[in-house]
């Protein structure tokens, strides 16, 4: 690029990310990225809020897993193993209530009062 060394965009481990181009006035960036695998699923979070259910398990190389409550009575908390009400993500007791979780790990949920059934979809 005019008026400088070019640079090669890197992530935080340092693995080469894309190619960078253009011009200094102008610039330009361009990476490309593998088709993603994606799983889905559906489980119910469990009913004591002294216990838990794993909702999905790890999995190296997942990108994200967006995680939403479909039965919507409850709300629902999300974590690792032995997640409680007082320790969780909060999830609204609301049909659709959804959030993304950028993570490899496996996640747990617990709920107050009722099991409800939660769906996901993982990007691998």
């Amino acid at each position: 690029m005019p008026g400088g060394t070019p640079v090669t965009p890197v992530d935080n481990n340092g693995v080469v990310i894309g190619t960078a181009g253009g011009s200094a006035s102008s610039p330009s960036f361009s990476r490309t990225v593998a088709s993603p695998t994606v799983a889905t699923g559906q489980t119910a979070s469990s009913i004591s809020p002294a216990a838990t259910t794993q909702i999905v398990p790890a999995r190296a190389g997942r990108q994200s897993v967006v995680i939403s409550n479909i039965t919507g009575t409850q709300p629902v908390y999300l974590g690792a193993s032995g997640v409680t009400v007082s320790t969780g993500l909060f999830v609204a007791g609301a049909v659709g209530a959804t959030v993304t979780i950028q993570t490899s790990g496996a996640i747990f949920a617990t709920s107050p009062t009722a099991a409800q059934t939660l769906s996901y979809l993982e990007n691998y």
